[in-house]
């Protein structure tokens, strides 16, 4: 006989109310330091804020809808060889690897300004439509649709 399942329920503060906030506080956090990387956040927010006079969460949202990838490929062995072939990504999956390319666009960059100016800047280039993770998003769909001739192998 199974043990029942046990359902946890934990109360969320007024700043982890938007899951994309908790998502991208996880994404920056390294070495267990999430109140560095909320900070990091709070602070690239006010920036956004100040220069796009909207609020953060819809430029955060509208430059996630901008690089979450609708396709990737994913490698098979047929026959004797490896092959790219074009799948559709999940929606939560779409979201990680959105929030993971702006992040990682914001750490590459190699200038003098700190984390939280890199961030905001890539989240407003990303809402923009241009930006590293634009071009990666960009990136991933070409190599998609040019191994789009193995989508029908299973």
């Amino acid at each position: 006989m199974r043990k029942k399942k046990i359902i946890r329920t934990r109360i969320k503060s007024a700043r982890e109310e938007e899951r994309i906030i908790v998502q991208l506080t996880n994404q920056i956090m390294r070495n267990g330091e999430k109140r560095k990387a909320s900070k990091i956040i709070h602070q690239a927010a006010q920036i956004i804020e100040k220069n796009t006079s909207s609020p953060f969460l819809t430029i955060l949202n509208g430059a996630l809808e901008n690089v979450k990838p609708s396709l990737e490929t994913r490698s098979r062995r047929i026959g004797g060889s490896n092959q790219r072939i074009p799948v559709k990504v999940e929606e939560k999956r779409a979201a990680t690897l959105g929030l993971r390319s702006m992040v990682e666009g914001a750490r590459g960059k190699k200038n003098s300004k700190s984390m939280f100016e890199n961030l905001a800047e890539e989240i407003n280039n990303a809402y923009n439509k241009t930006g590293e993770a634009w071009k990666k998003k960009e990136n991933i769909h070409k190599e998609a649709m040019a191994n789009m001739a193995f989508a029908n192998i299973k």
